[in-house]
């Protein structure tokens, strides 16, 4: 497996034959869509486009915008793209009005794709959501090819028991946000994710060999995570951290 980051959740995983992108943020969406005076500035521009990429499959944790980016999908689609599309079901009626056609992922629900199984897990974003059908509303996936395996976090939270699932997936590798939440970003409706200190002590129960941090470039310093604090707490919890610049890569 490779695994090249592209800044906040978004990754080309290359495995089996198979690339994979995670939740596509690859224009400054968000920016253009906010009032006078928002903090919400990208810190660099979008470092390359969804048809560069040449995906197989694309996998959408969750539908806030800087995950679902139908302005990073549908040109891509309008320009021919082929990648299957998976969303959370609940988010399924959502891409049909962007004009996107999305199969549904479910809660460990395996599907596969060649020799490559993608397994969607149940995604606190602060706490769980369902939908009627009790369908989760955000997902995290475990992307598994042969005997090697990785976690894609997205955005996310802990909750009781989600340690011992992972422990039991057993993951050589995790993907996983740091940015963290507090009183002030709260009370703007900035929803957050578990910290770098939450992220750090998860990989070490986990058993992985190092984990990769996310979301805590694109929108920093205001939604971000400074890299000293992601080593200082992956020390202080004993675990391996793989910090990855915008276009860098690491081979399993």
């Amino acid at each position: 497996m490779k695994i090249t980051f592209f800044g906040q959740c978004t990754f080309l995983i290359e495995a089996g034959g198979v690339r994979i992108v995670t939740d596509p943020y690859l224009t400054d969406s968000i920016d253009r869509n906010q009032p006078e005076g928002s903090p919400w500035h990208r810190a660099f521009p979008a470092p390359t486009t969804l048809q560069e990429l040449k995906p197989d499959i694309i996998l959408i944790s969750h539908a806030h915008g800087d995950h679902f980016d139908r302005e990073t999908l549908k040109p891509y689609y309008e320009a021919g793209g082929t990648a299957a599309l998976y969303v959370p079901e609940p988010v399924v009626p959502l891409a049909a009005k962007f004009g996107l056609q999305a199969h549904p992922a479910n809660a460990d629900r395996t599907f596969t794709v060649g020799d490559l199984s993608v397994t969607p897990v149940a995604c606190a974003h602060q706490k769980l959501h369902q939908d009627d059908d009790e369908h989760f509303l955000e997902l995290s996936y475990l992307l598994t090819c042969g005997t090697q395996k990785v976690f894609f976090g997205g955005d996310m939270t802990l909750y009781d028991g989600l340690t011992e699932k992972l422990t039991q997936m057993a993951p050589d590798v995790m993907l996983l946000p740091v940015n963290g939440a507090d009183y002030y970003r709260t009370a703007s409706h900035c929803i957050g994710n578990i910290s770098c200190i939450e992220a750090a002590k998860l990989a070490k129960a986990v058993g992985v060999k190092y984990y990769i941090p996310t979301h805590h470039d694109v929108y920093y310093p205001y939604n971000g995570c400074r890299e000293s604090w992601i080593r200082d707490s992956a020390a202080d919890a004993g675990v391996d951290v793989h910090i990855l610049k915008v276009g860098e890569s690491e081979t399993l």
